[in-house]
């Protein structure tokens, strides 16, 4: 009697159902993010100054959405590439974790700049959001794309 069936070890993130559902993940909170921040963007272009509270605890908000996505993708995406995958794949994820560190740290400052808006300085919020948004906004859509490449990859790896 014969067996068909090929031995394998298991792929770098288990099933293609386990693939999937990283990179739903990751599109959601990417989807999610772009939308608060286009959502914020239309109360600042147009200046609308007597939303400053609102857009501060918006700004909040969004720091804990990039906080949450940030323990998805360096604890279930990209370390395990660094751990695992070939080494291009590594190279990859590596330099995509410290763009995300770094990202992570400009946000970080532009919401420390903006705790409060006075009305005097609301040009100069203005211009610090829109530029930081878009800044976000490419850097996500970037990375979401190289995100799902390496998820397509990973099918190929072995532990």
């Amino acid at each position: 009697m014969t067996d068909n069936s090929l031995s394998q070890e298991p792929s770098l993130f288990g099933s293609t159902d386990q693939r999937t559902a990283l990179r739903a993940q990751a599109e959601a909170y990417v989807l999610r993010a772009n939308l608060m921040m286009r959502r914020a963007r239309i109360l600042v272009t147009q200046d609308r100054v007597d939303a400053c509270a609102l857009l501060t605890d918006r700004r909040n908000a969004l720091g804990q959405h990039f906080q949450r996505y940030q323990r998805l993708k360096h604890g279930s995406i990209f370390d395990p590439i660094v751990a695992y995958a070939p080494t291009s794949s590594k190279i990859v994820a590596r330099g995509m974790k410290i763009d995300c560190m770094e990202l992570g740290q400009e946000f970080v400052a532009y919401q420390t700049r903006w705790l409060r808006v006075p009305p005097s300085e609301w040009r100069w919020y203005k211009a610090d959001m829109l530029a930081t948004a878009d800044k976000l906004s490419l850097h996500l859509d970037a990375e979401l794309r190289a995100i799902r490449q390496l998820l397509m990859v990973a099918e190929f790896y072995q532990r």
